[in-house]
């Protein structure tokens, strides 16, 4: 008798079981050898205005054998597909997919794997609006992310990407040092697990840090480590480039190490030098194209700094290039504390009586992003003559930026959410850059 009643019970209990796992997080899905792991999103470089967006998506997976794939479309349906690259990466594999031919201001989804590997959990995101169009767009900033006192493990960074991807960048720029340490491994997989959520869903556009690349004198000083070049996929030589969204101009800079570069006389972009030369080209370029309303240039290390990241030599190389063009925001990061000095002409900052409110084409608003994760420095500063803003404390920070045809919004952020300090840039009506 009981035999026979398990019998009956037993697949009505298997069917409820099936069911139940399908619908709670109290079963987990068990990994496939492969998965899709650090995803993260890159922009490409735009050879013509009206060209149609494309991104690029990048991630590592274990298993080295077999072809992997990105799927997506307009809806969670994912109607196309895309074959990945493969590049060797230890005992692992990076993957790299380019999507190309996409529709502008649209949202997209997508998953990445195979079959045999398995497959991510389904992101999205939004492409580039039209030149054209009057639509405005968003940027997440950060910088210093390296995994040192109290950011051992990235928690901090963690945290902070977190609040970041709850203001729906469109993309993000990070100002360096990603990592304490660049020629280890882990340390860059460690900075891309944890902030693979933001990653995934808004392009990572990153410059290079001192702790980043080769800090020790010899052949190599100042190199990219290995690793960076097999995770990353960013314009040009990847180090310094340029990229045109919408109807901006971003530049991003490799400014090296700088602080041990200047006793040896080994700065970046000293006069003539062939990053000088780029730098110049591309900002003529940008100033003449009167379809570039705004230009942002930014770097690790500051131009206009307190205390000792106040490098004499990089602001000696790079302020009157900046100055011959004409900049309308230069960001940076190393120093771990937020700084906004004035706008800045000829290194002298222009009147403004409000603080906040600035016309465009008067001059360059300098700004050190502080830190998001490595640990924040001491205070200081309030007493120069171009600090517009310092805080009173040691905090963690992070910065949105919203801009339109007509304006920047800059707006700082603590570890708290806290709004600290903000700005604008307005251009003047019947104005635009070509014709200042």
């Amino acid at each position: 008798m009981i035999t026979y009643r398990l019998i009956r019970i037993l697949p009505v209990t298997l069917f409820f079981l099936f069911l139940f796992a399908g619908k709670t997080s109290d079963f987990k899905k068990i990994a496939l050898p492969g998965e899709p792991e650090m995803i993260h999103l890159s922009l490409t470089e735009k050879k013509s205005d009206k060209a149609a967006p494309s991104i690029t998506i990048t991630w590592i997976s274990a298993a080295k054998d077999g072809s992997q794939f990105v799927k997506y479309g307009t809806s969670p349906d994912l109607n196309r597909i895309s074959r990945a690259e493969k590049k060797d990466f230890n005992e692992e594999v990076v993957l790299v997919s380019v999507l190309k031919n996409l529709k502008h201001n649209t949202k997209y989804f997508y998953m990445c794997g195979s079959d045999n590997t398995g497959w991510s959990p389904l992101y999205s995101f939004i492409t580039e609006p039209e030149t054209d169009s009057n639509t405005s767009f968003r940027v997440g900033i950060f910088g210093d992310t390296q995994n040192n006192t109290q950011n051992e493990e990235f928690q901090k960074t963690r945290y902070i990407s977190g609040l970041i991807q709850n203001y729906s960048p469109n993309f993000t720029l990070h100002m360096g040092d990603i990592v304490e340490n660049g020629s280890v491994t882990s340390n860059w997989k460690g900075f891309l697990s944890v902030t693979q959520e933001l990653n995934a869903t808004a392009p990572l556009m990153p410059v290079l840090g001192n702790h980043d690349v080769e800090n020790k004198s010899g052949e190599q000083f100042q190199s990219p480590f290995p690793d960076f070049y097999s995770l990353f996929n960013l314009p040009g030589d990847e180090v310094n480039y340029s990229f045109t969204y919408k109807n901006v101009c971003f530049i991003g800079l490799f400014s090296g190490c700088a602080e041990a570069a200047a006793r040896t006389d080994q700065v970046k972009y000293r006069t003539g030098s062939p990053e000088y030369v780029w730098l110049d080209e591309e900002l003529s370029r940008a100033e003449n194209d009167k379809n570039i309303l705004w230009i942002v240039v930014y770097m690790h290390y500051p131009v206009f700094s307190f205390g000792w990241s106040n490098i004499t030599k990089w602001k000696e190389a790079l302020l009157p290039l900046l100055e011959k063009h004409r900049i309308d925001l230069c960001l940076s990061g190393h120093r771990h504390v937020y700084e906004r000095h004035a706008q800045l002409k000829n290194g002298v900052p222009v009147p403004n009586l409000s603080g906040t409110a600035f016309t465009a084409g008067k001059g360059t608003i300098y700004i050190t992003n502080g830190t998001a994760g490595g640990n924040p420095t001491g205070t200081g500063g309030k007493d120069l003559p171009t600090m517009m803003f310092t805080p009173d404390e040691k905090i963690y920070s992070f910065a949105i930026m919203d801009i339109s045809d007509e304006s920047i919004t800059y707006r700082v952020f603590d570890q708290d959410n806290v709004l600290i300090d903000w700005f604008t840039i307005e251009k003047e009506k019947s104005n635009n850059r070509s014709g200042n």
